[in-house]
């Protein structure tokens, strides 16, 4: 996925409108999170730092192994070794 033409990550979008990137080192999430909430923000018509979770969008960190595309479920902290993948949903804007 094309964030801009200086930063790239692997991920994508879900039908449903779930943003998805991997941090396959498990090293580099806070990145990972900066960029989503920016895919987010641009998918709301908002700028980034007027998000509020649980408000504006749902997220979750996965363990994830990035070379059998499978997950362990939740993260349950950033020291076990795994990379992560991060998922956040924007909320349907209400009127």
């Amino acid at each position: 996925m094309t964030i801009s033409p200086f930063e790239k990550a692997d991920g994508g979008k879900c039908e449903c409108g779930a943003i998805y990137l991997s941090d396959t080192t498990g090293k580099n999430l806070g990145e990972i999170m900066l960029l989503a909430l920016g895919l987010a923000a641009e998918t709301l018509s908002k700028d980034a730092m007027e998000l509020v979770a649980d408000e504006d969008y749902e997220e979750v960190i996965l363990s994830y192994d990035w070379r059998t595309h499978q997950s362990k479920g939740v993260s349950t902290g950033f020291g076990d070794g795994r990379g992560k993948l991060y998922l956040i949903k924007p909320r349907a804007q209400t009127a």
